[in-house]
Formats: structure tokens, sequence, C-alpha cells
């Protein structure tokens, strides 16, 4: 299995039931609501709140440098301020979101912690993607190039995905500026 890259621009949108922003998967595997890994990218214009799943953590990342306020049922307060600022929370805990202008990204990724382990980092130099490894990455600035992808570039608004057989892959920027997020997603090895 090879890298799956994807354009934001091209993914399907979902508008919000409350009318106050949208989602894009970007993939949920397996594809069941049984699921133990899935990323969305979602694009909020008002004050709101995230989608509520029955089980799982969920992995907010801020994509632009637009301040946002994330409220839980518990009444903690946490803000994002800068590209790249990232929370945890219980993806069944309800969240409150309050921003300051419009719009606010946000990609969020929910996944089972019983069977995977998440790590987020972000990168400026290359890197050679683990075997047996999960992970997916978005870039945040400059251009980066792909080894072992569905495609040979990604720029802004672009990223890609890959499950634990994929053997191969690397990521090399090709300017001074480029960034990415890259969500490396291990199992669980302490499974019985």
């Amino acid at each position: 299995m090879k890298i799956k890259c994807f354009n934001v621009i091209e993914l399907p949108t979902r508008e919000w039931s409350d009318g106050c922003g949208a989602s894009q998967e970007v993939f949920c595997w397996p594809v069941a609501s049984d699921y133990s890994l899935r990323a969305s990218i979602s694009t909020i214009n008002q004050n709101s709140f995230l989608k509520q799943y029955s089980s799982g953590e969920r992995l907010a990342i801020l994509l632009d440098n637009q301040e946002l306020c994330i409220t839980d049922n518990y009444s903690f307060k946490h803000q994002l301020k800068q590209l790249g600022e990232a929370i945890r929370l219980p993806a069944y805990q309800y969240v409150s979101v309050e921003i300051e202008q419009t719009p606010v990204h946000l990609l969020n990724f929910i996944f089972n912690e019983e069977r995977w382990i998440v790590k987020e980092h972000i990168l400026s130099n290359s890197k050679k993607l683990p075997i047996n490894q999960a992970g997916i990455v978005y870039v945040l600035s400059g251009e980066w190039r792909v080894t072992g992808a569905s495609c040979n570039v990604m720029t802004v608004g672009q990223g890609g995905w890959w499950l634990p057989d994929i053997g191969e892959g690397e990521l090399t920027p090709q300017t001074s500026e480029s960034q990415l997020i890259w969500i490396e997603i291990l199992p669980n090895s302490t499974l019985s």
C-alpha cells in the first residue's frame, strides 16, 4: 500500500447540522461504524461544538493562526492560538468552540486508544516513514517531495495518510520554510 495523498479542495464537504461549520473527511479505517482511525478537517465559521463520538480519543490540531477557545463539559478551557497547537480530549466528551475571527480550520483525529498510540509532530526536515506504523501528514507551509505515494509533491492544504503495511515512503522539504504536521500512529503493544 502506498501513501494516499489528498487535497482539501477535492474532499467532499458536509455541512454541520447547526450551520456553524463544515467537515471534510480525509479517511476512516476500517470503513464501518466500529472504525479505529478517523481524520477530518473542520472549517468553523461561528461558535459551535465538535461532534461527539461514542468512544475513542480526539486529537485536535489548529491549522491556522486564528484563535480558538475549547471548553469541555467540565468547564475546562483551553486556548489554541498558533498554527500546529493541539489538544487531546475524550471523543465522547461535549466540547464547545468559540472563535474570534472566521474561518478557523481544525484537523480532528479520532482514534481507538486501546488499539493505537498517537503522537503529533511538526516536521521541517526530511523524514523516512517508519515501517509498521500508520500515519497522516498535512502540509502547513512550503512544498514537500514525497516518495512511495500516490503523488510526488505536496503543498499547503495537501497531505497523505497510510496504514501500517506501507513498507516505504519518505518526505523531503523543498523550501526552507516547509513545515508539516505528522501524526505518528503506532499499534498499542500493551494489548494482550
